[in-house]
């Protein structure tokens, strides 16, 4: 009586079924049976309940046939695996929730939420949310340690925040649209971590997006119009990535990052804010790359004290100044910007602050294009500033041009070994001043937290030596050494050497001397040898710093028998203790492997005060860095040349043997050499200008372009059509064949932009195919990457299929290494990684390695977007946990594509495919008699799908033969046309 698909049928005019909800809630039900409710149409008064199991509720007539009304502290509360559709659900109660979800599952499709109390949606407590195509009004979303998908969705006059995510909360929120709310439109709080995919807010009446205290925000395209305050607001140590979003009409900050937050933003309009379009202050420090304000009632791009922004491309226009800095410590970069059209000015810095200006383009204002304070330190290269400002150029500061043979701040040649294989800087003119070495560490390029540390630690360590001045107790001496970790060519020999000029000009080490040493010049081959040599090396360096480079190698055994690192890490130890007013020790390495090599000895770690993380130089960077070694020789590059150089670095492989830094260098030393080809090759004598100008042709055969091809030609239009043939034939699957064909539709059109020289933005390939098993996932994944191949966005369309098994493995260190192994193996096509969801959980023994493949993936699939396409596939609930495990994963993704499960005749189809392929003809009254066994196993192919008809169809097959056998045997001859007929005995 009970089956799988049994429903309970509530009405106010069938004479079977329930009255109301409640009854419907409490009839019994045998154990393990799901409580499926179905509502004919009417307005219902519904209990406040709560539910601890499977329930599902369904609007029979559609959306807005029924409406469940309740003045209690909750309509429902869900610690079970709850699901509605089609509901109109509301609480009348001023401080009442419409649903709390408590550590439980709430997928709602199509339902209304109206809430008195301000509060429609409450989750929390682990809870997992999924709303789609949902309409809440007069209330809120919260969501409190929760996790979950939010798409096509209105949330409309709240009382206070739209959409307000606290405690570490994970969600995805798409096509969200938040209108009219009371204070902010999205406000993400406590370190929590979504995702805003097109999410627009308007009229909200204090920010549009607020994050705050350490949350993780990845916002993606979408808007915020109107908003009474801020329009994008980080602060309190959080961190933000924004691309292709618009802000106007702000009617305070346009954006704002303020308290340590920090901000990288790509392709964002900011207009018409009624104070600042960008203000970064309280050190903040923010990047943003072909952005665009105009229209603020004050600066465009605003600097306070502390604080530090680089603007690269994009433009300053319409505002009342284009660019201002002001207080002590402010920076601020433009690079590559035009600024026009403002009112007072293009760009000004007040004393104590720090401006550069680098290939700007300052024209068209009504004031003067440059002010600058006589104590402020200008740096200007290549900027064009038009005679049609309104005002001639302030220039008071003292300007300062970078003509050195590299990025500011870049390490000098060694000097001469000294004895023992070292090499050593003495001491020379006296300490510097403090403050010009931290303006020389602030003027190299990126570095943000190595920055904030430094500067820290320099405080700390002026506290201390005011306190002895004044005659105070000094209390515990403040720790000089310190752990650099990071990749190669990310500036740690660079900024140890600075370190070292910094203690000594503090006086925290009596000079300025630098030895550098690694493992060879500290490790000896016999006993009491690697002493001698620790103690000499160490001895050279009292006095200042000592560097050891690739520290972790001393933590590594090499071959069999006695090894001697640990001796002299255990030396070092000792002589840092004994020493510890007299030297500083840095030691550097890759991050994981100094982690390790901290644990090599018990007392190694106390005396380390810090480890400091010198992450990736960003593309931008990168490219800054070539502009920089550029004009240090006196060369310049045109605007495509640094184009294609962005571009390089964006796809350029960020394995291992990435160099950053060296790698920049290697490419500009080798640009410089197919320029002096190519001029050397002219039919005319090269002028001055052609003598100092790198163009893009100076690039060939110095940057590859990797296994990505997306500016190329569609290599094969009729294997592209054919493949949208076999797409297009598979049996159902309409809505995912259409999200295919949109993706495809977009890469295929931003090719065709490309090629034709239009700005067209990068089109993420990745996908996430969310439905049961046997759905066609892997098959649309194989013609994905064919299509992909077929139109030149993948070098070769490969499928490469894998699960957790081939990704995690059984200690640290080996499920990146297969995450990688597996990831090369893709390059060029599509990784499908099946049941995804697995690595996010824990496999419950000891240690598990599921994250670590997630955190590795995050990064591989960012390092080399261009050359590998990632479809992840699994469960659609299971697949919104995936997707939480790791702040960058779900940015990364272009779309979820949902797989609905198959209908029975859709199954019936399959498997008379299935039989024409293999040579079989189905009869009608074994198709009959396969309609009667899905029927009967309607639990199994509601789960099982394609792969049970698979299943099905083989024993059909079997039956087939056995009856063939058995007929024969009997002495009967079958006919040949029996031999390719499947009749109804056949059926199981």
């Amino acid at each position: 009586m009970w089956g799988e698909r049994m429903r309970l049928v509530v009405s106010q005019t069938a004479r079977s079924g329930f009255r109301n909800l409640l009854d419907a809630l409490e009839t019994p039900l045998p154990a393990g049976v799901p409580r499926r409710i179905a509502v004919e149409p009417g307005q219902y008064r519904a209990p406040s309940y709560r539910y601890w199991n499977t329930l599902e509720i369904v609007a029979v007539r559609g959306p807005g046939s029924v409406v469940l009304d309740c003045a209690d502290d909750y309509l429902l509360q869900v610690e079970g695996q709850v699901t509605l559709r089609g509901l109109v659900l509301r609480n009348w109660n001023d401080n009442g929730t419409v649903v709390n979800v408590t550590g439980g599952t709430l997928a709602a499709e199509d339902c209304e939420f109206v809430a008195a109390s301000g509060k429609a949606i409450s989750a929390w407590n682990g809870a997992e949310l999924f709303v789609r195509r949902g309409t809440v009004r007069d209330g809120a979303i919260v969501l409190s340690d929760a996790a979950g998908v939010i798409e096509n969705t209105l949330v409309t006059d709240a009382r206070l925040c739209g959409v307000a995510l606290h405690s570490g909360s994970r969600v995805t929120l798409r096509d969200v649209l938040v209108r009219n709310a009371g204070e902010h439109g999205f406000w993400v709080n406590t370190g929590s971590a979504p995702l805003l995919d097109q999410c627009v807010v308007e009229d909200a009446a204090a920010g549009g997006v607020v994050i705050q205290n350490r949350s993780a925000v990845t916002v993606r395209g979408g808007a915020v119009r109107r908003s009474g305050q801020g329009g994008l607001v980080v602060r309190e140590n959080s961190t933000a990535t924004a691309e292709g979003m618009v802000i106007e009409g702000a009617g305070g900050f346009g954006v704002l990052v303020t308290d340590s937050a920090r901000l990288t933003a790509r392709g964002l309009a900011v207009r018409d804010a009624g104070l600042a379009g960008v203000l970064v202050d309280g050190g903040g420090t923010a990047e943003f790359e072909a952005c665009d304000v105009s229209g603020a009632a004050q600066q465009g791009v605003a600097v306070g004290e502390a604080s530090g922004c680089v603007f690269t491309g994009g433009s300053l226009t319409g505002c009342d100044l284009g660019a201002g800095v002001t207080g002590d410590g402010a920076s601020l970069t433009l690079a590559g910007t035009r600024v026009s059209g403002n009112t007072a000015a293009g760009a000004a810095a007040d004393p104590g602050t720090r401006m550069t200006l680098r290939d700007c383009t300052i024209t068209g204002n009504e004031g003067a294009g440059i002010m600058a304070s006589p104590e402020a330190r200008l740096e200007v290269a290549g900027a064009t500033v038009s005679s049609d400002n309104g005002a001639p150029d302030d220039l008071e500061a003292r300007v300062h041009v970078d003509s050195e043979g590299g990025p500011v701040g870049q390490a000098p040649p060694k000097a001469s070994p000294a004895p023992g294989g070292t090499a050593a800087s003495g001491a020379g003119e006296g300490p510097p001043d403090v403050d010009a070495l931290l303006a020389e560490l602030d003027a190299m390029i990126g570095l943000r937290e190595v920055k904030q540390e430094i500067h820290k630690l320099v405080k700390f360590l002026r506290i201390a030596e005011q306190r002895r001045r004044a005659g105070l107790p000094e209390g515990p001496v403040i720790g000089r050494h310190v752990v650099f970790s990071g990749s190669p060519g990310t500036g740690k020999t660079t900024v140890a050497r600075l370190y070292g000029r910094l203690l000594a000009a503090l006086g925290a080490v009596p000079g300025d001397r630098f030895v550098e040493a690694s493992r060879s010049d500290l490790v000896g081959k016999v006993l009491g040898e690697t002493t001698q040599k620790t103690a000499a090396v160490f001895e050279s360096a009292r006095g200042g710093v000592l560097f050891v480079d690739e520290a972790y190698a001393l933590a590594r055994r090499f071959g069999t028998g006695s090894d001697f690192g640990q001796e002299a890490i255990d030396t070092l130890v000792k002589l840092m203790e004994d020493h510890r007013d007299e030297a500083a020790v840095v030691f550097a390495g890759y991050s994981a492997e100094m982690r390790e090599f901290l644990s090599a000895n018990p007392g190694l770690e106390s005396r380390v005060s810090r480890t400091i993380e010198f992450e990736d130089y960003s593309p931008a960077e990168l490219t800054e860095i070539v502009r920089r070694m550029a004009g240090g020789y006196g060369f310049r590059l045109a605007d495509e040349t640094g184009r294609v150089l962005l571009e390089h670095f964006r796809r350029a492989r960020r394995d291992e043997h990435f160099g950053n830094g060296r790698e920049a260098r290697r490419i500009f030393e080798a640009a410089l050499g197919q320029q002096a080809l190519r001029l050397a090759n002219a039919a005319e004598p090269p002028s001055a200008d052609d003598l100092v100008l790198l163009l893009p042709e100076d690039l060939e055969g110095v940057v590859e372009r990797g296994l990505g091809v997306r500016a190329g030609e569609a290599r094969d239009g009729g294997q592209a059509e054919a493949v949208r043939a076999r797409l297009d034939a598979m049996i159902g699957l309409e809505p995912v064949k259409q999200r295919v064909r949109d993706v495809l539709d977009l890469i295929e059109t931003t090719l065709r932009r490309e090629r034709a020289g239009l700005p067209a933005e990068p089109v993420s390939g990745h996908l996430v195919f969310a439905g049961p098993p046997g759905t066609g996932k892997t098959t649309v994944a194989r013609l994905y990457g064919e299509l992909l191949a077929a139109l030149g966005f993948l070098a070769r369309g490969q499928v490469v299929e894998v699960s957790r098994a081939d990704l995690v493995g059984e200690y640290v260190g080996h499920t990146a290494a297969r995450t990688r192994a597996a990831f090369e193996r893709a390059r060029g096509g599509v990784l499908f990684v099946d049941e995804a969801y697995a690595l996010a959980r824990p496999a419950g023994t000891g240690h598990d390695f599921g994250q670590e493949a997630i955190d590795t993936l995050v990064k591989l699939m960012e390092d080399h977007r261009d050359e590998v396409v990632v479809i992840v596939a699994g469960y659609t609930a299971e697949m919104a946990g995936f997707l939480a495990a790791n702040p960058g994963l779900a940015s990364r993704f272009s779309m979820t594509v949902d797989f609905p499960p198959y209908g029975r005749e859709e199954l019936v189809s399959i498997l008379v495919k299935q039989a024409d392929d293999a040579g079989f003809t189905v009869t009608d009254d074994a198709l009959d008699a396969v309609r009667g066994h899905l029927a009967a196993h309607a639990d199994a192919f509601d789960t099982g799908n394609g792969r049970e008809v698979r299943k099905l169809f083989e024993a059909m097959r079997t039956a087939h033969a056995r009856r063939i056998a058995r007929t024969e045997r009997a002495g009967e001859r079958v006919p040949t046309a029996e031999l390719g007929l499947l009749r109804r005995e056949d059926v199981p």
